[in-house]
């Protein structure tokens, strides 16, 4: 089993430290770490160089090329896993944002169970006001199978690929797992690089470029009227999806999408206290 380790960053200095001792803590040691440096302007790559005594990182450089909307942490992922997986196979292939705190057996839990059917495969988030359904890997943490991987390479690098790569994984046959036990926090909230508000605004963005079901996509709106910033975070949430136009995703994986989503929801009003078992209780 060999494992490469993809980390994009862009302006990451105040958390390329954490990160490092963080890797160094896993219990699985058996991977090689790529960094992207994704037209940082901080000094990141600097940083990691007086951190990562041990040399464990190999560091690229590129452009940035799209920002956060234009999805340039994905592309930068890519960057990565393309220019390293022409010079040596491997069995897994991992995306892990800089800001990601694992607990000491993650990489070891989801390692054994990305196998076989199973081509993604993460943890869950425990940090205090972040906690996502486990039907879904968060694209901070997502660890792919090199198979799993090529299925999903056609899909277009935007945000929302963090949805749309399990869309086309479940089509090419592949199944996302949770394991409920391997845990991680993250250093910021999600969606919070550029301020709360923008990163709702993405939220919302993401949503329509996902054929996010309309309904679903309001009820997840009232979840945020309960979490900063509150009320004009749901606003940002409902503006960005009114402005985002179709998108840049297939037809074919927004139907699925929303096919998915129509089925969480009706099995969450047969019977709620299941559903949220399933989806939520670690």
């Amino acid at each position: 089993m060999t494992l490469l380790i993809v980390t994009p960053m862009h302006n990451e200095a105040d958390n390329v430290s954490g990160l490092v001792a963080n890797l160094r803590a896993q219990r699985f040691q058996d991977f090689d770490w790529v960094v992207v440096d994704d037209g940082s302007t901080d000094g990141t790559a600097e940083r990691l160089a007086e951190v990562d005594t041990e040399n464990r990182a190999t560091i690229l450089s590129k452009t940035n090329d799209g920002g956060l909307i234009g999805g340039s942490a994905y592309s930068s992922f890519r960057f990565g896993v393309a220019h390293t997986l022409a010079r040596k196979p491997y069995s897994h292939v991992m995306k892990l944002d800089a800001d990601v705190r694992m607990f000491p057996d993650y990489l070891e839990r989801v390692l054994e169970l990305a196998h076989g059917g199973v081509g993604i495969a993460g943890g869950v988030v425990i940090s205090k006001g972040m906690v996502e359904q486990k039907f879904h890997v968060a694209g901070a943490v997502k660890l792919y199978t090199a198979e799993a991987y090529r299925a999903t390479e056609s899909v277009p690098t935007a945000i929302g690929l963090d949805v749309m790569d399990e869309i086309a994984a479940g089509l090419a046959g592949f199944e996302t797992r949770v394991d409920a036990g391997a845990r991680f926090e993250l250093a910021r909230l999600t969606g919070a690089s550029e301020g709360l508000a923008h990163g709702r605004y993405r939220n919302g963005r993401l949503s329509r470029w996902t054929g996010s079901w309309f309904p679903y996509f309001l009820i997840h709106c009232a979840r945020y009227l309960v979490r900063r910033p509150y009320v004009i975070g749901s606003f940002a949430m409902l503006w960005g999806y009114v402005r985002a136009g179709g998108g840049p995703y297939p037809t074919e994986l927004k139907k699925a999408h929303a096919q998915i989503q129509r089925a969480k929801l009706a099995r969450a009003f047969r019977n709620p206290v299941a559903f949220w078992r399933e989806a939520y209780q670690i």
